[in-house]
């Protein structure tokens, strides 16, 4: 290989390592609380597209590399020390290379995310012991020794051809999607939406299966989530199982102390709460289908010029672009009992409220005309609380409190003993009504499994509502009582309907 080329060619890759490694680091602080501590020194913001970018270019520079170094091989004698330096870095970045791609692909996520997260760490390892002994020996003349006095032509033209592939590479994968097929439903065949897949419709419509990572709680962090799909002239029925080896339906509960009524909360003061919190699970739709969040996720404590931070360190969701994108959030214990999904979206930074504490950026609910739940207390603080209501007496065990199934909260009827515990969950009434009401829904769990059924009208007519039709995409998140740490997958599942 000739010298200049082998040179833009390593001054490339120094690039791209750089980048992936910056960007990686900054997706893997969603899952490792432990690097927080490097959380300024990492770049904020949209980041996925740059991480495929650097990823599809460095894959193809390392065959180009390869291709070259059989055609043209770069004569050089280097020591027994960096002849295996160098050996263990084609191994790490070709591992990094392979697991990226896998985990891209959605196939071996068990295997091949850890292998992705600790060949992060070995290729910084191998950074220092390669880069080392050059520092030694050429000090701050290292750029001059090594850097080429003129570009030729032919060197010139490989690197940029390299960049273009990679470029293409990227744009091909970027709107890459798999199918979930919707089968038909008749016009006089009924699915009732209870959480149970006992009608026969299910079975002939194709299971869309996905493996899950990055969740908090989760075995491994790791959830299986197989989706299928009925539709018939007017409506999309989804039945939607995933692993979850926990039953979890308490939503920071009021528990009696000596001092009085205290949430319990293990990380809600900063919105991350990881314990004492309900499952969930979370649709995206969207017109379009790029990978990875399809541009929504702003990583960072900051990543949204002129608005405020993030408690919990981690971003926001927004939708930059002028699009909405449909939010699906069931919830174990809000929404269950009220047989439906909060339906929600992605849009638009919200305006920053005076006295607001915790801003959610683009994460909005759809309008209601009636309807809520409320946390039930006066006014939250990290030490005691005083509630709203208290149950009567034979509803002194759900774990939603009703609204007329409770009493006003006094003192004097506080006859609770400490070690008690209460809902924090309030309902004003049964159930929404209005534009966040469009999406019913009811979950079970048995055995390790959620089964949750949905259906929605394929247009509700709403402005916040994405259409249900070919070609509309779709993600899957799953939540172990945790606040915002859900699983996540890149590619999307795109609607193919056989009407």
């Amino acid at each position: 290989m000739h010298r200049v080329t082998f040179v833009l060619l390593h001054a490339l890759v120094i690039v791209l390592i750089a980048c992936s490694l910056l960007t990686g680091l900054r997706f893997s602080l969603l899952t490792q609380d432990w690097l927080t501590v490097i959380s300024t020194l990492l770049p904020q913001g949209d980041l996925y597209p740059w991480h495929v970018a650097s990823g599809s270019t460095l894959s193809v520079l390392a065959m180009a590399y390869l291709l070259l170094s059989l055609w043209q091989p770069f004569r050089s004698s280097p020591t027994l020390y960096h002849l295996w330096v160098n050996r263990l870095g084609y191994v790490i970045i070709m591992s990094l290379l392979c697991s990226g791609w896998f985990l891209w692909a959605g196939q071996f996520v068990t295997f091949m995310q850890p292998v992705h997260f600790y060949c992060l760490w070995l290729l910084l390892l191998y950074l220092l012991i390669h880069g080392w002994i050059y520092f030694i020996q050429y000090g701050k003349h290292i750029l001059s020794a090594v850097l080429p006095t003129r570009i030729e032509k032919q060197s010139a033209f490989i690197v940029t051809s390299v960049c273009v592939a990679g470029l293409l590479i990227c744009i091909a994968t970027q709107y890459s999607a798999s199918p979930l097929r919707v089968a038909h439903l008749g016009p006089d065949e009924f699915i009732e939406i209870d959480g149970r897949d006992d009608e026969s419709h299910w079975k002939r419509a194709q299971v869309y299966t996905i493996e899950t990572h990055g969740g908090a709680n989760f075995d491994d962090g790791r959830s299986i989530i197989r989706v299928q799909a009925l539709a018939n002239q007017y409506e999309s029925y989804f039945l939607i199982r995933w692993t979850d080896s926990s039953k979890s339906t308490n939503h920071l509960p009021l528990l009696k102390t000596e001092a009085g009524w205290k949430v319990q909360q293990d990380g809600f003061y900063h919105f991350d709460e990881r314990t004492f919190y309900e499952d969930k699970l979370a649709v995206m739709l969207s017109r379009s289908c790029a990978s990875g969040s399809d541009n929504t996720a702003y990583l960072g404590n900051r990543p949204l010029q002129g608005k405020p931070p993030n408690w919990h360190g981690k971003g926001f969701h927004a939708s930059l672009d002028g699009e909405i994108r449909d939010v699906w959030h069931w919830k174990a214990v809000r929404t269950n009992d009220m047989y439906l999904a909060d339906d929600n979206f992605f849009g638009p930074p919200a305006v920053v409220q005076q006295g607001q504490r915790r801003y959610s950026a683009g994460y909005q609910p759809d309008g209601k005309e009636s309807g809520a739940y409320v946390m039930n207390w006066q006014w939250y603080t990290p030490n005691t609380v005083i509630p709203k209501r208290l149950p009567d007496p034979e509803n002194a065990h759900l774990s939603v409190l009703p609204w007329f199934g409770s009493a006003p909260y006094q003192s004097t009827l506080d006859q609770y003993a400490p070690g008690s515990i209460v809902s924090s969950i309030l309902y004003r009434s049964n159930r929404f009504e209005g534009d966040r009401a469009d999406v019913r829904a009811r979950g079970r769990w048995d055995e390790g499994i959620w089964t949750l059924e949905l259906v929605r009208k394929h247009d509700t007519g709403s402005a916040h509502d994405v259409p249900l039709k070919n070609g509309t995409c779709m993600w899957f998140s799953a939540f172990d009582h945790a606040q915002v740490a859900h699983t996540r997958h890149i590619r999307p599942a795109i609607l193919r309907y056989s009407l």
